[in-house]
């Protein structure tokens, strides 16, 4: 880049993952930023999937330039939202525009926009290969993807939804998909001489093998799967108990089945940001079973550096990026019984887990890091910019 470009980030709302990128690139001295949201989340809105109201413990516009358009979500105020965006552009008047994906009217509106007012435009979504899409979903997408002048992936199979959609190779940039890893690898070493009374509370014995599940607990992420492949492999005699950190409309079903199937289950509710540790550090392993709704799965991410393997269902995106078999985790197919084989093998390899999970550590922090993301940026702007 010959000069510093000042790049305008389009998304809905403040989300905790991508904060401290912000922050992050706001002290880059190659460019400068600005974020606009479409809106703010109030504690009822933030709680939706949770389950009860809360906001994030660690403030999220701080640290980085910001707008916030206020407008809902919906196609009735598109016309509002288009009108405050081009005034918000006008005043920045951006080398390039960052839009994170469509999943609302306000994105698609931004493309077009962008198009009218000659900006360049990036695009850094999450969407996958592994969902089926109607003809008309799929036009959609590569129309709007036809306006984009480079996109940033997040792993495999985003680039395969990408290429499948028809966006040559010379406008597909590095982008990877990442969690903030300083903290979390803090909170884990900050807190390391607590396992043993977290595991105590929690009535787990040294001779147990804790797998841990994070996150809603809402359908799609099919944390019922768990319980379910855990009452299995406790048939066949492994000393198998679970972890359920974070809360959702499903709660109650869990915890009734399992203590139907007698499955030994610790629930610790929700845990905001900086309690995080108390979600990862119980554990002997990770599972996300989740369906294709899971375009990627940034909780495994976050397991893998408090060092923990996991095993993730063949429908979550991060999988082929993240998983080694048998060297950082494990992918399942199918239902519980998929899952209670793969629960299987990992026990299997019980006196290895604490090298698999250094390991999968090592493989997000060497792979999976903000500043490979930031590279990618940094390259897509440089192509935009000549």
């Amino acid at each position: 880049m010959k000069h510093t470009l000042k790049l305008c980030v389009v998304t809905t709302h403040p989300i905790q993952y991508m904060a401290p990128w912000f922050r992050s690139l706001a002290q880059d001295a190659r460019l400068t930023i600005e974020v606009i949201f479409f809106r703010e989340l109030n504690a009822m809105q933030q709680g939706q999937g949770f389950g009860q109201s809360f906001q994030w413990d660690v403030p999220l516009r701080q640290g980085y330039p910001s707008k916030v358009l206020d407008v809902q979500p919906g196609w009735r105020r598109v016309l509002s939202l288009m009108l405050r965006l081009r005034k918000a552009l006008r005043l920045n008047r951006p080398d390039a525009l960052l839009i994170t994906g469509w999943n609302e009217p306000g994105l698609v509106v931004a493309y077009a926009l962008a198009v009218v007012m000659r900006i360049p435009i990036l695009v850094r979504g999450e969407s996958n290969d592994l969902r089926p899409r109607t003809r008309t979903t799929r036009f959609i997408h590569r129309t709007l993807l036809r306006c984009a002048s480079g996109v940033l992936v997040i792993g495999k199979a985003n680039q395969n939804f990408y290429l499948n959609n028809g966006v040559p190779p010379h406008r597909i940039f590095e982008g990877v998909y990442f969690v903030e890893s300083e903290r979390m690898i803090g909170m884990a070493a900050e807190h390391a001489g607590e396992i043993a009374a977290l595991r105590q509370r929690a009535g787990f014995t040294d001779q147990d093998f804790v797998f841990c599940f994070v996150g809603k607990h809402v359908a799609f992420k099919r944390p019922m799967l768990l319980v379910e492949a855990a009452a299995q492999v406790r048939e066949s005699g492994w000393p198998v108990k679970l972890h359920f950190a974070g809360s959702g409309e499903l709660a109650e079903s869990l915890k009734l089945r399992a203590e139907a199937l007698r499955v030994p289950t610790n629930f610790t509710g929700f845990l905001n940001q900086t309690e995080m540790w108390k979600a990862y550090l119980p554990a002997d392993a990770f599972v996300l079973p989740s369906d294709n709704g899971e375009t990627w799965g940034l909780v495994t991410n976050e397991a893998m550096l408090f060092g923990l393997p996991v095993i993730v269902s063949d429908q979550v995106g991060c999988g082929p990026d993240l998983v080694i078999a048998g060297e950082t985790g494990f992918i399942f197919a199918g239902g519980a019984q998929g899952l209670a084989e793969a629960m299987t093998q990992m026990l299997q390899y019980r006196s290895e887990s604490k090298q698999m999970g250094l390991k999968a550590r090592e493989r997000v922090l060497e792979h999976f890091s903000m500043q490979k993301a930031t590279q990618g940026l940094l390259a897509a702007l440089a192509t935009v910019s000549e």
